[in-house]
Formats: structure tokens, C-alpha cells, sequence
């Protein structure tokens, strides 16, 4: 795995993250987990859909913004 962690991005088409690991893509499910880097801190979340895709740290919902990319840990 990257020191840094990975690409996670929107698609339109899937209407679905994806993971950009390396050369390979992904697409993450509703309750997939992964280590979302916020600041210096991989912080354990929970990928979810409702009205749109959200993550769960703790019990906190959060909105994902859909034009940004993310870095997670897998």
C-alpha cells in the first residue's frame, strides 16, 4: 500500500467512489470501510448512500463533495 494512501474520487456514469490504486480502479458499496486522511490523520470510516454519499466516523455523518478528490487508506 501507498505511505499516503489513495486516490478517491466521484463517478458520474457509476454513481459510485472509486479508488485509483495505481495503475487499477475500484468502486466502493454502501458499508465498504476504509481510513479517510483528514489533516495528518487516517480517521476509520464507513461509506454510505442516503439521498447522497455520506461517510459515518464515529456515529457523525458527513457529506462527500462530489468535485473533490480524497485520500483514503484501504
Amino acid at each position: 500500500m501507498n505511505r499516503q494512501g489513495y486516490d478517491l474520487t466521484y463517478d458520474e456514469l457509476t454513481d459510485r467512489w472509486i479508488v485509483h490504486k495505481g495503475p487499477q480502479t475500484f468502486g466502493l458499496h454502501c458499508g465498504e470501510c476504509f481510513e479517510l486522511r483528514i489533516g495528518n490523520k487516517s480517521i476509520p470510516c464507513r461509506l454510505e448512500y442516503g439521498q447522497q454519499w455520506y461517510v459515518v466516523i464515529d456515529g457523525t455523518r458527513l457529506n462527500l463533495r462530489i468535485w473533490d478528490t480524497y485520500t483514503v487508506k484501504i
